[in-house]
């Protein structure tokens, strides 16, 4: 990022350059905020029907860098302009969120989901004040109602899960993940904690499931040292309660898994490399045990 003193450019630069963040979608607060204040605001009707749209957005930069006195000046100037306006209610829930008051934003909340029950923005705001606020299961079953209506959110499924994995609910956590993985069968980060969530889990099957989520993850990121350790230890688990091909297969894999962090850790040039090597040397020997 560039580093400049946007005081003392010219009107003109400074209202493209607003453009052109607003088009790129680029969250720079601190900037936007200093434009509006040293040299857009001196102006303001020179951006004629360009002005309500730089008041938004200087209107959630300044939320951003807590600055009330410039979001609430916006805000007025858009609630004259536009009064009854579900984006200036959006803005003014979120100066509520800003300010710490939440049960009066989720009150405007509800107020334009009411009015719009197809708005995906609203709905996240409310859940998110629910996730400032502690209140997780709150969070979970809006998620969950969410999710009724818009059933492809991957970012959702996957939010859901980090809920669940925290009140500890492992079941419902991987049926989040499975839904994730059903939409994107061949993303290895999906498979990776899947296959995590069932380890965690315990138990023959679910280290079944977690091994052969590995092995997917692995084939999909073969660098990936996380997954190839996640098999060589759903391999150590499952290996003594297994007997004849099972475990020539079981062994089979770990030995594959452990020559994969082998070549990695010779290629990497690590400071740590000895200590790699002497981790992967104690992995082979506790499968060889079982050879």
């Amino acid at each position: 990022m560039e580093l400049k003193d946007w005081t003392s450019v010219s009107f003109d630069e400074g209202r493209a350059v607003l453009r052109q963040w607003r088009e790129e979608h680029a969250r720079r607060s601190e900037e936007v905020v200093e434009l509006w204040e040293h040299v857009l605001s001196r102006y303001p009707s020179s951006l004629n029907d360009e002005l309500w749209i730089v008041y938004e957005q200087v209107c959630i930069a300044a939320l951003d860098c807590d600055r009330q006195d410039v979001a609430t000046e916006c805000i007025v100037a858009l609630d004259k302009q536009f009064p009854n306006s579900n984006r200036v209610m959006k803005l003014q829930a979120m100066r509520l969120e800003s300010l710490g008051k939440y049960r009066e934003a989720l009150q405007l909340y509800e107020k334009l989901i009411a009015a719009d029950p197809a708005s995906i923005g609203f709905r996240k705001r409310k859940i998110a004040i629910y996730k400032v606020k502690g209140e997780r299961l709150d969070a979970i079953r809006e998620l969950n109602e969410y999710l009724k209506v818009f059933l492809n959110d991957s970012e959702a499924w996957l939010e859901l899960s980090q809920l669940y994995l925290r009140e500890g609910d492992y079941s419902r956590a991987a049926h989040c993940v499975e839904e994730l993985i059903l939409a994107d069968p061949f993303n290895a980060l999906y498979l990776r904690r899947i296959a995590d969530i069932r380890y965690t889990q315990g138990g023959s099957d679910n280290l079944e499931h977690a091994r052969s989520y590995f092995e997917q993850a692995a084939k999909l990121s073969p660098t990936c040292v996380r997954s190839l350790f996640g098999v060589v230890m759903s391999c150590n688990l499952l290996l003594p309660k297994t007997s004849g091909n099972r475990k020539k297969e079981l062994v089979h894999s770990a030995e594959q898994a452990i020559s994969q962090l082998d070549d990695i850790y010779n290629d990497s040039g690590s400071a740590n490399t000895a200590l790699n090597r002497r981790v992967v040397d104690s992995l082979r020997k506790g499968i060889q045990q079982f050879s």
